[in-house]
């Protein structure tokens, strides 16, 4: 359900993000830990300027796709329990759990 209405505003989420990106160092660098992770939802998180991945499971490391905006191909990326920095939210359309890494 939260997938289907975050795609119905995309266009407007992106419109918004454009004119409020702050400046952004790495698109792979790994913010806090796993106890700061529990604010946030599990999985893929739009919210702000800056998209990230939060791996709940505090026992293994994942591997996840993420899908990016403007025709630039997706990625895989692995990724160890808590939050992970995808890039600017404009950039990144969606990120999701794919298996063990």
């Amino acid at each position: 359900m939260r997938t289907q209405i975050l795609k119905a505003i995309g266009g407007t989420l992106t419109a918004l993000a454009l004119t409020t990106v702050p400046a952004y160092a790495s698109t792979t660098a790994t913010a806090g830990s796993t106890a700061e992770a529990g604010a946030f939802a599990c999985g893929w998180d739009p919210q702000g300027a800056v998209a990230r991945y939060n791996h709940c499971n505090s026992n293994v490391n994942v591997l996840i796709r993420v899908e990016r905006t403007f025709d630039r191909p997706g990625y895989d990326q692995c990724v160890r329990p808590g939050i992970t920095l995808l890039g600017y939210t404009y950039d990144i359309k969606y990120a999701w759990y794919k298996g063990l890494c």
